[in-house]
């Protein structure tokens, strides 16, 4: 017979994975940097917008055109990585991944938006190895 009284031991609740923290900051600099491609290629896009859009994007237009779609492919990956922080540990292969892009990006462009990819990136080394130690990975 098990004691079911008031100093009787509650079920153990499972761990809950930490707070998502490397998907939303990699969110932030993405919408950050889409803001400011709109804000900066306004005119462009105007241009190419009354020119058809499509194919419209060539010579310096298509900076415009990098710089916004850069922003809007990070958001998928800062979505994505916030799924998998929410799911638990972030894998190794995704931190050191999103590290090693901003490192190629910092080195090719050093006054650009990469310089945070990069604080995102070792945030998400840090946590990496502080959720692997919790979950026991």
């Amino acid at each position: 017979m098990t004691d079911a009284g008031p100093h009787a031991s509650a079920p153990a609740k499972p761990e809950q994975p930490p707070r998502s923290l490397v998907g939303p900051a990699l969110i932030g600099v993405c919408v950050l940097h889409t803001v400011v491609a709109v804000v900066v290629g306004g005119s462009e896009l105007t241009d190419a917008a009354r020119q058809g859009w499509a194919g419209a994007f060539t010579g310096e237009r298509a900076v415009v055109q990098w710089f916004l779609m850069t922003g809007l492919v990070g958001l998928v990956a800062g979505v994505a990585i916030t799924v998998l922080e929410r799911a638990g540990p972030l894998p190794w292969s995704v931190s050191l991944t999103l590290l090693v892009v901003a490192l190629i990006g910092v080195s090719m462009a050093p006054t650009s938006g990469f310089v945070l990819v990069g604080l995102v990136g070792l945030l998400a080394v840090i946590r990496s190895a502080s959720t692997r130690r919790r979950w026991g990975g």
